[in-house]
């Protein structure tokens, strides 16, 4: 896919949403930050996501 065409992707589901396209960009890296567990539970909580349902990416010890 193209840089343009990803753009009008974006541009065409961020309106969908009824959100400006730097909304769902920044919802996007928190996802993501929340999926390698650099994200408290209240964010977490916010996205609608839950620390039970994230993969086993990143811990503070060293295990999973």
């Amino acid at each position: 896919m193209s840089g343009a065409a990803e753009k009008q992707l974006l541009e065409e589901v961020s309106r969908a949403r009824g959100e400006d396209v730097s909304d769902f960009v920044r919802r996007s890296i928190k996802r993501e930050l929340a999926r390698l567990g650099y994200l408290p539970d209240a964010d977490l909580k916010a996205l609608e996501l839950h620390r039970g349902g994230l993969p086993p990416v990143r811990s503070e010890d060293g295990g999973e």
